[in-house]
Formats: C-alpha cells, sequence, structure tokens
C-alpha cells in the first residue's frame, strides 16, 4: 500500500456511517527498493482504534475480519507464514483462535478454488494457441474486452476513479490511463495480490487495491469522478448499491456497468432483472442513461473453466450520469 495515501485522507474507518475519521498508517515492513510502499502494517482508526491489517502490500478494510478470514483457512495459513513482523504474527495468532475452523464456505476466487485461474486466463496475451478461440471465425481476444470498455467513456484527465469488483485489475489498469488516480476493489485477497503485481510490473503507479466490501467502502462521499462496475449489479442488492454509489460520486459523475444477466452461477440478487428493468432501476435512483447505451448491448466476453470448459457471454453495458443531488 502507498504511503502517501494516507497524506490525501483518502481512506476512513468503516465503523462510522459518516466516515469522519481518517485512517492512520502504522507501518511494520516497508519495500526496501520503495519507500513510499508499506508491504505490512495496520491502517488505524484514531476514534475506535479498530485496525485493518496491511499483508503482502494490501489492506483489508473488511468490518468482520474473523468471518472473512474463516472463508479463507488456506490463505490465513499463508499470511501467517509469509508474515515478517513479530507484530503482525502476534495479530494473526489472536485472530486464528477465534476463526471458524469448520466453515465449509470457502470463497471461490481465491487462488486455489474454481474462478481465479479463469480471471487469470485473461492477462494470457498468447490467446492465438487457445483450441476454442482458434475456432471462431471472429477472432477474440478476452482481454480486449476491458480496453473497449473504457475507451468511450466520459472521464476528467485529473480525477479520481474506483473500479469496484475488480477482479485482477485489467480494468483499473485501463482506468489508470485516464485518470490521476484508480482505486481497485474486490473482496478476494488473491485478486489483490495478482492486480498488484501486474501493476507493478508494468510500471504503473497510479493505482492502488484494496480488499473491501463494496456495500461498505471506506471512501467519503462526492470523492469520485468515475466508478466503474463490470459484472456486479447480479451478486449485490441493488437497492442497497445504487445509493452508495450515487453518494459516492460528484454531481454530474458517470457509473458504468456491465451484465450478463446470468443467474445460474451461484447464488445472485436482482434474478429479474432486465435490460429494461436494470435501465428503469438505475434511472429511479438518480441516473441518467446516456444516449449510446439507452438500447441494449452485445458486447462478447468469455471466460475459460478448465481445458474443456468455458463461458461465453454478452455483456449489456450501461453508462449513466448522476443528475440528482439527494443524498440517501
Amino acid at each position: 500500500m502507498k504511503s502517501s495515501l494516507l497524506n490525501f485522507k483518502l481512506l476512513y474507518c468503516i465503523n462510522h456511517n459518516e466516515r469522519n475519521y481518517p485512517l492512520r498508517l502504522d507501518i511494520l515492513i516497508e519495500d526496501p527498493e520503495n519507500k513510499n510502499e508499506c508491504v505490512e502494517g495496520f491502517l488505524v482508526c484514531p476514534e475506535c482504534k479498530s485496525q485493518y491489517p496491511i499483508l503482502s502490500g494490501i489492506a483489508i478494510i473488511v468490518k468482520d475480519i474473523i468471518s472473512y478470514a474463516s472463508q479463507r483457512l488456506s490463505i490465513f495459513g499463508k499470511w501467517y507464514s509469509n508474515s515478517k513482523s513479530e507484530e503482525m504474527k502476534n495479530y494473526l495468532k489472536n485472530l486464528s483462535s477465534r476463526l471458524n475452523k469448520n466453515s465449509q464456505d470457502e470463497d471461490r476466487y481465491e487462488i486455489d478454488s474454481r474462478y481465479f485461474q479463469s480471471y487469470k486466463w485473461l492477462h494470457n496475451e498468447n490467446f492465438e494457441s487457445d483450441k476454442f478461440l482458434h475456432l471462431l471465425r471472429w477472432k477474440i481476444k478476452p482481454s480486449d474486452v476491458y480496453r473497449k470498455l473504457t475507451s468511450g467513456i466520459h472521464y476528467e484527465p485529473e480525477g479520481l476513479a474506483l473500479d469496484l469488483g475488480c477482479a485482477l485489475g485489467l480494468s483499473t489498469i485501463e482506468l489508470s490511463n485516464k485518470f490521476s488516480f484508480v482505486f481497485g476493489i474486490d473482496s478476494s485477497f488473491s485478486f489483490m495480490v495478482e492486480a498488484k503485481k501486474k501493476a507493478g510490473e508494468a510500471g504503473i503507479t497510479n493505482v492502488e487495491y484494496i480488499v473491501c466490501d463494496i456495500l461498505n467502502l471506506p471512501f467519503k462521499n462526492l470523492r469520485f469522478d468515475l466508478i466503474f462496475g463490470l459484472n456486479i449489479v447480479e451478486f449485490l442488492p441493488i437497492e442497497k448499491l445504487l445509493p452508495i454509489i450515487s453518494n459516492l460520486l460528484k454531481p454530474h459523475s458517470f457509473f458504468v456497468t456491465t451484465t450478463p444477466y446470468d443467474y445460474n452461477r451461484e447464488k445472485v440478487y436482482n434474478p429479474d432483472l432486465n435490460d429494461r428493468t436494470l435501465r428503469s432501476t438505475i434511472e429511479k435512483s438518480g441516473f441518467e442513461i446516456t444516449i449510446k447505451t439507452k438500447k441494449e448491448s452485445y458486447i462478447p466476453w468469455i471466460l475459460k473453466i478448465n481445458e474443456r470448459t468455458y463461458l461465453f457471454y454478452f455483456l449489456d453495458l450501461i453508462e449513466a450520469r448522476k443528475v440528482s443531488k439527494h443524498k440517501y
């Protein structure tokens, strides 16, 4: 995590609804080659003294760290074995005694789980050798979808963007070419570690990846010039999601989202949403759909589940401008 972020008071304690208390950074281990990078430490609330750990350079800002870690027992083991400071080892040891060791609810997006490799495949630029893609009449480069989705958006060159459910950060990196700074948010710790690694390899310095709950973000209202949320509306209660997005956006700023309307993969919310009801719901929440996305779109997107199984989607793209000044 970039130490300099805390100078701008961008991150706030999530235990206070009004986000009145900016988090303080306690560095335990910093990158020896980059003094601006905290590899291990804590974000601390000056009011309630809540601690949010930073592990492998990734801040984990969640309200219930016990529940979060209990769903990732194998990841938790790696946290402990990889931690370098005595303070962090003691913190994790104390945490270990309170974990639910019998939890069967292992997250599907962590490194050894089903969807991690599927998303990592999108980083592979050598798609010509893929058997399925080779058979297609129209040659598709799956990772290009992120470039296409960001190519036509309205943006402020000095602005701040937020990428919700950013997975391995391909969309975050594309946004970093247009905005002064971008936060990539996801619940998967493994996604965030890999995304940070890829950004570092590409020499991209104006992004930060954080583990967060999308419905409980550590940001003040009216901070963002753009919020990106690809393929998230089916996984979250939209009546809670849209007010949060509206409050975080500056007036007249944009929310961009896509969805395949796929309700068969796992537990989903909003199973009745389609191209009409989703647009209507967004408009009723204080947004105006841009003319170019008023009609349903069909943007190809592919995930590789394994060597013989693929998910081929057509995504619907919606770009909406915040027009209501109402605070929910």
